[in-house]
């Protein structure tokens, strides 16, 4: 778009912040359906007319979209649309408060799902027992671990099934010295779960799980290929959930040990950087004339998720 109809753009955001108070960017495009996003990002950050404030956490994720390459979560479109609040001179106050209730609703989101969690595993332990219980850990981590889960509806892709927002990432860590019926019979009551809280009109949450050994875990922190740092991610930014306290602190040294938390940090820092410099670069092109290379620096459609 051209610097007129930026300004034209700016001139309407102004209006509706003056009228409404401070807004989060996906409010600015539902007020202004007929602005791409992209052009509503490049408005309101060109702009020297509003503050901003920015309540997201960011963590890492792996882009299919471009070769695998680390990127940061929220992406930028999502952290405009979701994380970003924008003000005019004179409503301090306002954007205090509102950021305020902003972040609490998605930590209440986030925890509502986290109950949920606590709620399978639970129903998995009565069904395991107390001994088998001792002998294994689980965690979670993604949007959750970061307070940042969101309820909108979206569809999940396998089923077609409609959802509530983020998805519940969890990773069950078993001894060396369980057998591997146990581990079967895990898979099976996990799926089964799975199966009931998606469907079930109650719930619609989708959950994603994996369960391996603590050898296996500790394998992977090598680092050495895409599904490795995915699992060692994941790791990383977990949250105890149950089971075994001792048995989790024994894979968080492990990260320690090995110094795989170093090699992610390091990851995050390229991937801040990179960050930056897509905005730059966004910020310099005129939205009309973007090429898809560095259109999809704005959002990215699909992380590598899979669990190994």
């Amino acid at each position: 778009m051209s610097t007129t109809d930026l300004e034209e753009i700016e001139s309407r955001v102004v209006q509706l912040i003056a009228a409404k108070g401070p807004m989060i960017g996906k409010e600015l495009a539902m007020e202004m359906p007929d602005v791409p996003a992209l052009a509503l990002w490049q408005t309101c950050y060109r702009s020297r007319t509003f503050h901003v404030s920015h309540f997201a956490s960011y963590y890492l994720r792996y882009d299919i979209t471009r070769n695998d390459q680390v990127r940061l979560s929220p992406s930028i479109q999502r952290d405009f649309l979701s994380f970003s609040l924008f003000g005019l001179p004179g409503q301090r106050d306002q954007m205090i408060e509102r950021q305020g209730t902003l972040s609490n609703m998605h930590r209440e989101i986030s925890r509502e799902k986290i109950s949920v969690a606590q709620q399978v595993m639970k129903q998995l332990f009565v069904s395991l027992g107390r001994e088998v219980r001792s002998q294994l850990c689980a965690f979670i981590a993604g949007d959750l671990a970061y307070f940042l889960a969101h309820n909108e509806p979206r569809e999940h892709v396998a089923s077609g099934e409609m959802v509530k927002g983020s998805d519940i990432d969890i990773v069950i860590i078993l001894s060396e010295s369980l057998p591997d019926e146990i581990k079967t019979r895990i898979d099976n009551e996990m799926t089964a779960l799975k199966s009931l809280y998606l469907r079930h009109p109650q719930y619609r949450h989708e959950i994603d799980f994996i369960c391996k050994r603590k050898s296996t875990m500790e394998k992977q922190f090598q680092y050495t290929d895409i599904h490795d740092k995915i699992a060692s991610k994941i790791a990383y930014e977990s949250m105890f959930l149950g089971g075994s306290l001792t048995l989790y602190m024994e894979v968080r040294d492990a990260m320690v040990r090995t110094g795989v938390d170093r090699l992610i940090e390091e990851d995050f820092e390229h991937a801040l950087k990179d960050r930056k410099n897509a905005m730059h670069q966004l910020l310099k092109v005129p939205g009309d004339s973007i090429d898809e290379e560095t259109r999809s620096l704005f959002h990215f459609s699909q992380e590598r998720v899979e669990f190994s």
